[in-house]
């Protein structure tokens, strides 16, 4: 074992550094990825606001490309964070195209008739207003949000994979890890009954665009 005393012994602690931070810098998969997880996409329920005359992936595709523009206004914001967080921005992304179409739809940062605010709409009715509504402040807290919902997932289905208790917890971001109770009918209780499914498919579309 080198001694701390050895001239070289700074040098090999600073590489030692640097090789861990190189290990950990950019991950984004801790709480695994939207490219595993099966999807059936957008409900009819989803779709017919958005006026496409079909349902599925193809519409929740549709309806995150026609966010797209949008979207890339905060690309940089959404993948600092999920970088910070280990989250993938496209799972940041697929939520706040689900939750404002990328803010479109907000009114002075607010949604959900006043109850929703920011990008990624966080209840206020439970959660304390942070930030800006499209600062990175408030897209730390509304993932924070998402990662406490998959860790109560994870706690309450400790045989689930990692993928399972991801996509359970975006269900939950949604309505509340109480309203998941098996895998396959999780979204059952949502919004229109599809959220992380629309979620999912979404996001899978913003990950092809770069996010």
């Amino acid at each position: 074992m080198l001694r701390k005393d050895h001239p070289m012994y700074p040098m090999l602690v600073l590489l030692g550094l640097t090789a861990l931070l190189g290990a950990s810098q950019g991950r984004t998969d801790c709480y695994g990825s939207v490219n595993r997880i099966a999807t059936s996409g957008a409900s009819c329920e989803t779709a017919k606001p958005e006026r496409l005359p079909y349902c599925g992936v193809s519409a929740s595709e549709k309806i995150a490309e026609l966010d797209l523009r949008a979207m890339d206004r905060y690309k940089t914001l959404i993948k600092k964070v999920g970088e910070k967080l280990c989250v993938e921005p496209a799972l940041i992304a697929g939520i706040i195209s689900r939750e404002s179409h990328a803010g479109k739809i907000l009114k002075n940062g607010w949604g959900d008739n006043g109850h929703g605010f920011g990008l990624m709409q966080v209840d206020i009715r439970s959660h304390k207003k942070v930030g800006e509504w499209n600062s990175e402040t408030h897209l730390t807290q509304g993932t924070k949000i998402l990662i406490t919902m998959i860790k109560a997932i994870q706690k309450k289905f400790p045989r689930w994979t990692a993928d399972q208790w991801l996509k359970g917890g975006i269900s939950a971001y949604n309505a509340g890890p109480k309203n998941v109770q098996s895998y396959d009918r999780m979204d059952i209780g949502t919004t229109h009954h599809d959220y992380s499914n629309d979620v999912v498919a979404r996001a899978r579309y913003y990950k092809k665009h770069g996010y």
